[in-house]
């Protein structure tokens, strides 16, 4: 029997939180069943099991992970890093991951993009263990607000969100120090005012963009650079 090597594993993995992805985007996660999710990856249900034990459970976990893990490593990269971004680049960066969702592309590039009420199965053949699809823009909207909603209805996931929130807002409070000691950002403001400053409009964007479907880089970056007066030196 041939060596089930870590990288196929992962990529099991990755099929498999991309067929979640999907229906829990086209339905919810209370509407999509854990039937559901098999039949978009085209994978037996005891393979589905043995990389998600808990089933639905695990696979909501893993979700909200990879909804908010992106911005997390973003920024402590950021706050690690010898050379020190300018703010609109932090800021810019930020939103689009919390966005974009570990992927690129539009609606017009990705053909094969699974849309809210759309089946995706271009792409699958027989035996294949995966749709070949992954999320439309319009499709990352519905998801987060699955995501949301689920995080105000779950308190232990709440929680551990709100961990990751929390380790967000300090590093950009270390940023947010060594913006000040270039004189970027004025000493007299408080760090942890000025982080909640950046931080929650950060969060405001991502919500317009649920709200009006309407986002571009440059709005991350004219929100960026309005910030950057506003706190300026």
């Amino acid at each position: 029997m041939p060596r089930v090597t870590q990288s196929y594993r992962d990529r099991q993995a990755a099929r498999i939180l991309a067929a979640a992805e999907i229906c829990f985007a086209r339905r919810g996660f209370d509407g999509a069943s854990m039937d559901d999710i098999i039949t978009e990856t085209g994978m037996s249900s005891s393979t589905v099991y043995r990389y998600f034990p808990e089933g639905k459970r695990s696979l909501v976990r893993a979700v909200l992970s990879q909804t908010t893990d992106p911005v997390v490593e973003w920024i402590e990269e950021l706050a690690g890093a010898d050379e020190l971004p300018t703010l609109e680049d932090a800021f810019a960066g930020a939103v689009e991951r919390s966005w974009i969702l570990k992927r690129g592309g539009s609606d017009e590039e990705d053909a094969t993009a699974a849309r809210p009420g759309k089946a995706c199965r271009s792409g699958r053949s027989s035996g294949s263990q995966s749709s070949g699809c992954h999320l439309s823009q319009a499709g990352r909207i519905e998801l987060m607000v699955s995501v949301w909603a689920e995080l105000a209805r779950q308190p232990d996931l709440r929680e551990a969100n709100a961990k990751r929130y929390a380790r967000v807002r300090s590093e950009i409070v270390g940023l947010i120090r060594r913006w000040q000691n270039k004189g970027i950002i004025a000493r007299r403001i408080d760090p942890d005012e000025a982080a909640a400053i950046v931080h929650n409009a950060a969060m405001g964007l991502v919500a317009e963009r649920i709200v009006t479907g309407e986002f571009g880089r440059t709005d991350a970056v004219t929100t960026a650079r309005a910030i950057a007066r506003l706190l300026g030196a």
